[in-house]
């Protein structure tokens, strides 16, 4: 029989429980819509026949189906009118539910779409923790277009045009118009989370339900656990980008240790939707519309999984050989330094391995030639410091230079990581003195680019990975210097920069503090505190021994799990022996810090912290204030007297921001610092070759 007569004829009794259409039936082909709004099936519509028994909408489904599962029960729902209001969309018509932009245009045919029933529970869960309308709309005038930048640089070449990164694809991002799909409707919700960070926490907005950074982290929280985390939805290459939305939102908030589990998670993902294959791709599209490109989105996931990895002093995922990634003369020519030192990354972290034997040296002296030739491959111009002055914050010149400011950041960090375990050697011999120069100059450029950011704009909290990369090359000038007076002055190439670092680093100080102040921030003030020690044991070990009745007690003592623990002081920098550990351990006038080490000065100095003290202001806080960073400061003094074993000192692998304080940042430098310090490593490195 022919299609025209079939279709004429009288309709066959349809089973009960079925949703498929005529054709769909009688061709026994799984009958699939492209959108929920949609009067014919894929099938029909390419042959152009006519559907003759249509898909049931989300309408009966949300109203006969009144349980959630267990996972959806966990997410605090929204309030009950802000509930029925969203209920109430649903019911009216699914079609309202799509963005303007993307209901126009079917989804991919490459797409075995699923029904629209089939995860209408997490829609409807979403939709229940969008704040009301009325909030929205207020924030939507408050957000700026940085974040819209920002994702569009994280997921476009870096040899993309201004005009491309201009172009606002993201209309989905706006929360007045959901989507159906909890893929769509969860990437809304990151992407609207993520331009919320760059609000100030303290901004008091008014007009609002519940403050926006209340709203920021259930919009973020849900979609994460709902969405991102599910594995069910890992199919299209847009939940893919949902994962590394959450690790850069992670990233943004400070949080690196999830961040890295995160972008753990996206290599897994990546890997099953062949990314890592190029030719070989086996991802899906919700829809046709979407630019996302997989060998850039590969290329985001590894960049950031390995940077993370380095700070952190975890493994990386990713081998050295890596598919997937472009050529070297075609990073070239995007300027892609990320890109271009993704290699050498790899490479620091293969040599961390090595623990600086004789091979470890070999390998320092080859990816340090890479790094120089990194810098020849780029134009003279990328070098040069970021200028702010003059331009306006929330524009597209500003995201460039903050934009190639983190990039170069990022460089001079692989510089430092690469040196480390050679700089604090007790030894002066030429291979020493290079990495000890390589790591202060390094430092400066790193301090000197943050500083001058969080001058431009100290508002916002985001780009907390900045404030860890300026922790480390803080932490890394001072401590040359300490190392450096125990030679004579004649001989110490560091005693003509050593006021200028040191005001170098008490600027770093000044904007911790401020960002104490504004966000009342605990890794701001436990960052001052420890450079606030180490530029005291500097200042005593510049007066030289004798200088000073109490400078053989004035010593930093910081230990670090697995690790042990070293002594800094005027005198130099040694390891301590576990009775030494033990002999100074107690609160008797130091500040114990807290985080996955213990970190203790012993000395004589103020025991009150105060803000102004932080970058050497007057005191001109008032003692409400004092207290608040007492309290930030110390630890519970019921727990100084406890013998702090390892499994004490290491709170769980996705602990809050809170928890961790210097998020393992801390523990992997100071693995790479003692590495260095310990006598076996003196006979390597006499006569190091510099090639």
């Amino acid at each position: 029989m022919n299609d025209a007569s079939d279709e004429s004829g009288r309709p066959k009794k349809v089973r009960k429980g079925t949703h498929s259409c005529r054709e769909c039936r009688r061709r026994k082909v799984r009958c699939t819509f492209a959108s929920a709004r949609d009067t014919s099936c894929i099938t029909c519509h390419r042959r152009g026949t006519r559907c003759v028994s249509q898909v049931e909408g989300l309408r009966k489904h949300v109203q006969h189906d009144n349980a959630f599962d267990q996972s959806v029960g966990e997410i605090t729902l929204g309030s009950s009118d802000r509930s029925s209001a969203y209920g109430g969309l649903l019911e009216q018509s699914p079609g309202q539910l799509l963005t303007p932009e993307l209901s126009t245009t079917p989804a991919s045919t490459r797409v075995a779409t699923a029904e629209p029933t089939a995860y209408s529970k997490i829609t409807y869960a979403l939709l229940n923790v969008l704040p009301p309308k009325r909030d929205i709309e207020i924030l939507l005038g408050k957000v700026g277009k940085s974040s819209t930048w920002c994702y569009q640089s994280n997921f476009k070449a870096r040899g993309a045009s201004v005009d491309d990164l201009t172009k606002d694809p993201i209309t989905s991002s706006n929360l007045l118009h959901p989507e159906a799909h909890p893929v769509l409707l969860a990437r809304q919700m990151l992407l609207f989370a993520a331009a919320l960070q760059h609000i100030s926490p303290t901004a008091v907005i008014p007009g609002l339900s519940k403050p926006h950074h209340i709203i920021m982290e259930e919009l973020a929280e849900s979609a994460i656990h709902m969405v991102t985390t599910n594995d069910r939805l890992l199919g299209p290459l847009e939940a893919l980008e949902n994962i590394i939305l959450e690790a850069y939102y992670h990233i943004d908030g400070g949080n690196v240790r999830r961040a890295w589990i995160t972008l753990r998670r996206a290599i897994t993902g990546a890997q099953l939707l062949g990314l890592h294959q190029p030719g070989h791709y086996r991802y899906k599209l919700i829809n046709d519309h979407s630019d996302l490109k997989p060998e850039v989105i590969w290329l985001s996931i590894v960049t950031m999984e390995r940077m993370c990895s380095l700070l952190l002093g975890l493994p990386t995922s990713v081998g050295t050989a890596t598919p997937g990634i472009p050529e070297i003369p075609l990073l070239e020519e995007t300027c892609d330094l990320p890109a271009l030192a993704m290699r050498t990354t790899a490479k620091i972290l293969e040599r961390n391995q090595l623990k600086c034997g004789e091979k470890a040296l070999e390998m320092t002296g080859e990816i340090d030639q890479e790094l120089l030739k990194m810098t020849r491959l780029l134009p003279s111009t990328f070098w040069s410091p970021p200028v702010f002055s003059g331009i306006e914050v929330d524009s597209m010149e500003a995201f460039i230079e903050s934009r190639r400011a983190w990039d170069q950041m990022c460089y001079y960090t692989l510089v430092t990581q690469l040196h480390l375990p050679y700089m604090l050697c007790p030894t002066h011999a030429p291979g020493v003195i290079y990495s000890r120069i390589a790591c202060v100059n390094a430092s400066r450029e790193i301090l000197t680019r943050q500083i001058a950011f969080r001058k431009f704009n100290s508002i916002i909290s985001c780009s907390r990975m900045g404030d860890f990369l300026a922790l480390i090359a803080a932490m890394t000038l001072t401590l040359a210097h300490i190392v450096s007076h125990s030679q004579d002055a004649r001989e110490n190439p560091l005693v003509y920069q050593r006021l200028s670092d040191r005001a170098t680093v008490e600027q770093a100080l000044e904007c911790m503090k401020h960002m104490w102040e504004m966000h009342e921030d605990v890794l701001a003030a436990r960052c001052a505190a420890m450079l606030k020690d180490l530029l005291v044991i500097e200042e005593s070990a510049a007066r030289g021994p004798g200088a000073d009745e109490c400078d053989g007690e004035n010593f930093l003592m910081i230990q670090v799990p697995y690790l042990g623990a070293i002594r800094i002081a005027p005198d130099g920098i040694r390891p301590m022996t576990a009775s030494e550990t033990e002999k100074h351990r107690g609160p008797n006038n130091g500040l114990t810090l807290g985080g996955i080490g213990s970190m203790e000065f012993k000395g004589h100095r103020l025991t009150d912290y105060r803000p102004s003290d932080l970058a050497g202001m007057p005191h001109v806080q008032t003692d409400t204030a004092n207290v608040q960073l007492s309290q930030l400061l110390q630890t519970d003094q019921s727990r100084s007297d406890e013998y702090y074993t390892n499994e004490h000192m290491l709170p769980d692998a996705a602990a809050p921001m809170d928890d961790w304080v210097f998020q393992g940042v801390d523990c992997a430098f100071f693995d790479l610092l003692m590495r260095g310090v310990g006598e076996q490593q003196l006979p390597e490195l006499n006569e190091p070759e510099r090639r």
